[in-house]
């Protein structure tokens, strides 16, 4: 049986036979969880529902008439990534991109001390995945929670901006903070996010590298000194911020005895998996169309 991400290719490279790189695009959303990266695709989308957790990745698009005459179209694939983040180079090497692609990485800024693990993890697999690719994505670091992080010590707050900063630079980044609290920066993340799926990028007017307010920083646009500190490397970067702010030390109290094996490395996808092949087992035939099983995956 075909995979969601392998029955999506089928159906984008049906419809989009002619397509070029001024008419398609293709978004990819990973990060932290519970950080609101949902919350801000619905927003984007104009979606009026609830938004409900990724388990794994979910596909959707949007789709905007260009001005001649109405005709041609601009079609915006985006994927989101919702599970563990050590099994993520299993799903994106097999994402379809289609046009001018856009990664970006969403962090919880209101969980300071998984901020380096996250950044590291998902910036390294995208290197890893589109390594000497002729598709290999442009970056986009957006930091999510800033409601809550704009409470937090000004010094705290200092460290963590010149470590995405540095970061961003590091790795030509695009920069910006984001809560869907604050209708500012609400309007700021889907603007932004409309400019990569049908526009011409981001814009660079709105530039902000004052770390006591929300940084939005294009790539290309900061510089060490305006950083304040010494041009680095990735390591010195990374020694820096964890000597400041020291990572979270796994718990082994919750350690489980029972040596189960799990075909799945989240829990909730083993009883659904379970679920369906009991189904499965009890059908004398299957025959499921591309359109039903796109349906479940809304």
């Amino acid at each position: 049986m075909l995979s969601i991400p392998e029955i999506a290719t089928q159906l984008i490279d049906k419809s989009l036979t002619n397509a070029n790189e001024n008419n398609c695009r293709t978004i990819f959303l990973v990060g932290s969880k519970y950080v609101g990266k949902t919350t801000l695709l619905y927003a984007f989308l104009e979606k009026n529902e609830q938004p409900r957790e990724t388990l794994v990745v979910e596909y959707s698009f949007g789709r905007k008439s260009n001005q001649r005459q109405g005709i041609d179209k601009t079609l915006c694939h985006i994927w989101e990534y919702g599970g563990k983040l050590d099994t993520l180079n299993n799903v994106l090497a097999s994402i379809p991109v289609r046009g001018k692609y856009f990664y970006c990485v969403m962090i919880d800024l209101s969980k300071i001390k998984s901020i380096w693990e996250t950044l590291e993890l998902c910036v390294e697999t995208m290197n890893q995945i589109y390594s000497g690719s002729e598709s290999s994505p442009e970056l986009i670091i957006i930091g999510g929670k800033y409601d809550n992080f704009k409470n937090y010590d000004s010094e705290i707050k200092k460290v963590v901006c010149v470590t995405l900063r540095s970061f961003a630079l590091l790795t030509n980044a695009h920069l910006t903070f984001y809560s869907s609290k604050e209708p500012q920066l609400l309007r700021r993340a889907k603007d932004m996010l409309f400019s990569i799926g049908f526009g011409n990028g981001i814009p660079v007017k709105d530039k902000n590298t004052n770390y006591a307010k929300p940084l939005f920083i294009p790539k290309g646009s900061d510089t060490w000194e305006s950083i304040g500190v010494p041009s680095s490397t990735m390591d010195q970067v990374k020694i820096r911020h964890l000597s400041k702010i020291p990572p979270n030390v796994p718990s082994t109290e919750n350690i489980s005895t029972d040596m189960q094996q799990h075909a799945h490395p989240e829990a909730a996808l083993d009883s659904i998996v379970v679920s369906k092949y009991n189904e499965l087992r009890n059908m004398d035939s299957l025959d499921v169309s591309i359109d039903y099983l796109l349906s479940n995956n809304k």
